[in-house]
């Protein structure tokens, strides 16, 4: 039996980023920045993978803001949840704060 790809991958730092982008180039990769003390950032993790099991053809990430700061700078988070859309390494959509039906719109829209 093949190892199911975990639906969420946890991002460490820029290098590991990059190389993602660079495996994914025609795929939509959605980032997640939370930290563990954030509140709505808890909230709506359930959300995100529910979205992350039913979309495979979008890499869902995740980004601690305390473990990847170079991400975060490189990305200019300034509140959490942050997700960031990317495809062929470009920004392609935001969204600051935890809206979990923006979110699913959002994603679906992506999906296409």
């Amino acid at each position: 039996m093949p190892l199911q790809q975990e639906a969420i991958i946890e991002i460490s730092d820029m290098e590991h980023l990059d190389r993602l982008i660079e495996q994914n180039k025609d795929t939509v990769l959605i980032l997640d920045f939370f930290a563990t003390w954030c509140g709505p950032c808890k909230e709506i993790a359930p959300v995100y993978k529910e979205l992350a099991e039913k979309y495979r053809n979008i890499k869902f990430l995740k980004i601690d803001i305390n473990e990847a700061e170079d991400v975060c700078t490189k990305y200019d988070v300034k509140l959490m949840p942050t997700f960031v859309f990317l495809k062929n390494a470009e920004q392609i959509d935001i969204l600051e704060g935890g809206y979990p039906d923006v979110l699913r719109e959002m994603v679906a829209k992506h999906a296409n």
